[in-house]
């Protein structure tokens, strides 16, 4: 095959050996050079003349060989400060080059991989704290975003309510209709529950057909009413096979007190409230308020 300069040209775009062999060759040869040249336009070839004249072409040959090598390799500079502001902080990055030759293909091809990598993670994130089913958070999600939320509103003094409810006699309905019918009633609650809920509220499943709202910013009476407007719209919705009115649920509200208050202790709270509705008919809202929101309201 002919060697062209277009296939010489083409190869040494794409290969960092071949330009730091390069760069190395002419940086070592610049003295051999300068000193050739310099004889050769007839100046004194006296001693001191020749010594400044390579000490000078090996400082500039050495200047040119440190920052043409930085230059090449730079870029994998920049790739490790992506993977390490990665690891460090789960920012990303992009580093892109257009370089051609190894750097380029690496720079591209970590800052593709950490993009990928964020993706999946974020994916497999979603996946372990969201219910497949209907959508909402999990158990796992609850505890971790209801804790911050509790806590925020003691910082900030603001009332915070917690809804536990059941879909009443959900078990007969998988006996007698099936599971399928069962998982339709299960995303239907799902979907309702988000349509009825501010985007700073928090709802999810953690249990069968038991589920969970933390209402931030939310005293006794507007967590009754959500509470109420949700069992209305259960009772109200058509499911398959099933008759308008099948599906109900019963409810236990409970005001918390952030300042003084876990969200396991709120949760049980309303728990209690909700096998209070259950025995008291079902399709029905109990709820209460914490001892020292009582106490201080009286005292005031």
């Amino acid at each position: 095959m002919r060697l062209t300069m277009s296939n010489v040209l083409d190869k040494f775009s794409t290969s960092l050996t071949l330009k730091i062999f390069s760069v190395c060759f002419v940086s070592t040869h610049v003295p051999l050079i300068a000193l050739v040249v310099y004889l050769f336009t007839g100046f004194h070839n006296e001693a001191l003349p020749v010594l400044l004249t390579v000490l000078a072409a090996t400082l500039l040959g050495t200047a040119f060989c440190l920052s043409s090598v930085w230059s090449l390799i730079k870029p994998l500079n920049d790739v490790a400060g992506v993977v390490e502001t990665y690891r460090s902080s789960g920012a990303v990055r992009s580093v892109r080059s257009s370089r051609q030759d190894e750097v380029g293909i690496v720079s591209n091809g970590i800052s593709t991989l950490i993009a990928e990598l964020d993706a999946t993670l974020s994916q497999l994130r979603r996946q372990a704290t969201t219910d497949v089913l209907t959508g909402l958070g999990n158990r796992r999600w609850l505890k971790d975003i209801g804790t911050l939320e509790i806590n925020r509103a003691a910082r900030e003094r603001t009332p915070l309510s917690v809804v536990v409810f059941d879909l009443d006699h959900f078990k007969s309905i998988n006996d007698q209709f099936g599971h399928d019918v069962g998982d339709q009633v299960l995303m239907m609650a799902g979907a309702t529950i988000q349509q009825n809920l501010r985007p700073y509220d928090i709802a999810a499943r953690i249990g069968g057909e038991e589920f969970c709202l933390v209402l931030p910013k939310t005293d006794i009476d507007d967590a009754i009413a959500v509470a109420e407007r949700l069992r209305a719209q259960f009772e109200a919705k058509t499911v398959g096979p099933l008759p308008k009115g099948r599906v109900t649920a019963s409810f236990g509200v409970y005001r918390g007190d952030p300042a003084s208050e876990t969200l396991k202790s709120m949760l049980m709270a309303a728990d209690r409230k909700l096998y209070g509705a259950k025995n008291g008919g079902r399709n029905t809202v109990h709820s209460e308020v914490a001892r020292s929101i009582r106490d201080a309201r009286i005292r005031a």
